[in-house]
């Protein structure tokens, strides 16, 4: 079934998960690859520090540009959650729409060099990049998801992190593949 994950896959990237979010999920089976990378996004959040000067709203915005089935599984996730203080809202934005409102950014799907605009536009702006996309970090993105042997992992840029004021928490770079 195109979207799930094999029971296998599904088991080790629930235990990541699990760690993640300190809970146990009831059915390892029924996790999909959008909802995984939701709570993945969700968890980046959690264990990043904005700098106290960054510009925000009232509300914690997680944007989500080119993934509807991300941005929806996103939306389930953070329904009546908030992180730093503020409610969590999700938003799908355009590669040409402004990205300074977010907080946080998952980019899926572009060409590399809408990819590379995205990145550049964002260089020193506290936005935490977050992409599915080869080479993203190696591009100066934050975060990366990739597959290695069936299990979904990251990669952390910690100093393109650093350079937008972001600190990421050492309980997720132990997690990390190296770049």
């Amino acid at each position: 079934m195109r979207g799930c994950l094999s029971a296998p896959r599904a088991l080790a990237v629930t235990v990541l998960a699990m760690v993640l979010l300190g809970r146990t999920p009831a059915v390892a089976q029924d996790v999909t690859e959008p909802a995984l990378k939701a709570a993945f996004i969700y968890n980046f959040a959690r264990f990043t520090t904005w700098p106290a000067d960054a510009p925000g709203s009232d509300s914690f915005v997680i944007c989500v540009l080119n993934d509807g089935a991300v941005a929806e599984a996103l939306q389930r996730a953070v329904t009546g959650k908030s992180l730093t203080d503020r409610p969590v809202v999700v938003t799908a934005v355009t590669a040409g729409a402004p990205k300074r409102a977010c907080r946080v950014l998952y980019v899926a799907g572009l060409p590399m060099k809408q990819v590379a605009d995205v990145v550049a536009e964002l260089r020193e702006v506290p936005v935490l990049t977050i992409s599915n996309i080869d080479g993203f970090a190696a591009a100066g993105g934050m975060t990366q998801f990739f597959f290695e042997h069936g299990q979904l992992r990251f990669r952390i840029h910690l100093e393109s992190a650093k350079r937008a004021g972001l600190q990421i928490s050492s309980r997720l770079l132990i997690m990390a593949r190296p770049q």
